[in-house]
C-alpha cells in the first residue's frame, strides 16, 4: 500500500500545503484518511514532517496492508501543487494497471 502524507503544518500551510492536500484529494478522488484502488493508495493529512525550511513537503511511503507498518518512505521537499499532481498521476496510473 502506498501512503501519501501531505504536510499542512505551519510552514507548509504558508507554502501551498492546503493547496497540495486539495489537489491530492481531487486527483485521487478521495478525502484525507481514505484509500483507493482496492486499498493500494492511502491519503493522509499530516502535521509537520520536519523539513520546514524546504516547504511544502509530502511523504511518500509504503506499508504492509496487513500490519500497516511503514516499510519504506521518503519526505519529498519543495513539492509544489503541479509537481505533486505529476507524481500522483504517475502513481495512480501504475497502480490502476496493476489492479486491472
Amino acid at each position: 500500500m502506498h501512503i501519501i502524507k501531505v504536510c499542512t503544518g505551519v510552514a507548509c500551510k504558508r507554502n501551498f500545503g492546503d493547496e497540495n492536500l486539495k489537489r491530492a484529494e481531487k486527483i485521487l478522488g478521495i478525502k484525507a484518511g481514505e484509500n483507493k484502488l482496492k486499498g493500494s493508495i492511502q491519503l493522509e493529512n499530516s502535521g509537520c514532517l520536519g523539513h520546514c525550511e524546504h516547504a511544502p513537503n509530502v511523504y511518500f511511503g509504503e506499508a504492509s496492508p496487513i500490519s500497516m507498518l511503514i516499510n519504506d518512505g521518503k519526505v519529498e521537499k519543495h513539492i509544489l501543487p503541479n509537481k505533486l499532481e505529476e507524481k500522483l498521476k504517475k502513481l495512480t496510473f501504475i497502480n490502476s494497471k496493476y489492479h486491472e
